[in-house]
């Protein structure tokens, strides 16, 4: 008969398994397709942390592979430096605003909020094959068009990215999605650009939240540290699995999961 004590124990180093795995499936997926939210979320909850909690430690998870993406695009981000700034700095406010209401927002209110925040990233990472064929449709009619090409960021744009980064500093699932719908509605012509500029924003986003939520005490920093090593082997092996996985098969996956999820969380709820 196990002692409480050695139960306790095993049951402990069992939910750090779990995370540990589920920090990897999320970088791998986060590597290849995105959505390695819906791994890793679940995976603290279901260690006993409360959502509210779980969320703030899930962005110590997620931040480093926004900051290896962001690293790899380097190049371009120093031909849009005058724009990256803007943009940054609209959505440094942002995130500072989104992680602040988290601190002050209810575990029960947050609760009831989850259903409805992995239902908008179900929906939006689901819709991310159609924001790509509307940014192919824009690069062919800007191809065919005579229309000079604008570095200029309007005062809209910032006020976008300041609201995009407040959902972003909130929860952050689903917000690449997002971010490359504004930028493609705001005037990023190239895909390349847009998808350096939302990895950059997403750094940002996230890096400052996790500073805001540990100020505040709302990171389990043995989880956090752990999951950001099991993301980043995630994300190494998913560079390398990149060419040999299908995306679309690994879409349908975590689509399904997060489907699946939002369901549980409105049912539980």
């Amino acid at each position: 008969m196990f002692s409480v004590s050695y139960r306790e124990h095993y049951v402990n180093n069992l939910h750090l398994a779990i995370l540990f795995v589920s920090s990897i499936f999320a970088g791998l997926a986060n590597a290849l397709a995105g959505g390695g939210t819906f791994f890793s979320f679940p995976a603290l909850t279901a260690g006993g942390l409360s959502s509210l909690i779980a969320n703030a430690t899930n962005a110590v998870a997620v931040t480093p592979g926004h900051a290896l993406a962001a690293y790899t695009y380097r190049d371009i981000l120093g031909r849009s430096k005058k724009r990256l700034l803007i943009l940054g700095v609209s959505s440094a406010l942002g995130a500072i605003g989104g992680a602040y209401l988290l601190t002050i927002t209810s575990v029960h209110t947050f609760d009831v909020l989850v259903p409805w925040l992995l239902l908008f990233a179900t929906v939006s990472f689901a819709g991310g094959p159609y924001l790509q064929n509307m940014i192919k449709s824009r690069q062919a009619a800007i191809a065919t068009s005579a229309k000079p090409k604008s570095d200029a960021v309007g005062l809209g744009s910032g006020i976008s990215y300041f609201f995009a980064s407040i959902y972003g500093g909130y929860f952050g699932a689903g917000q690449g999605i997002v971010l490359m719908t504004i930028l493609t509605l705001t005037g990023v012509e190239d895909v390349q650009e847009a998808n350096a500029l939302k990895n950059a924003i997403a750094t940002i986003v996230s890096l400052i939240a996790v500073i805001v939520l540990a100020f505040k005490g709302f990171i389990i920093w043995k989880y956090g540290i752990l999951m950001i090593i099991g993301a980043v082997i995630g994300g190494l092996y998913g560079g390398k699995l990149a060419k040999k996985l299908s995306k679309k098969t690994l879409r349908a996956v975590v689509i399904t999961i997060g489907t699946l999820l939002t369901f549980w969380y409105f049912y539980k709820g």
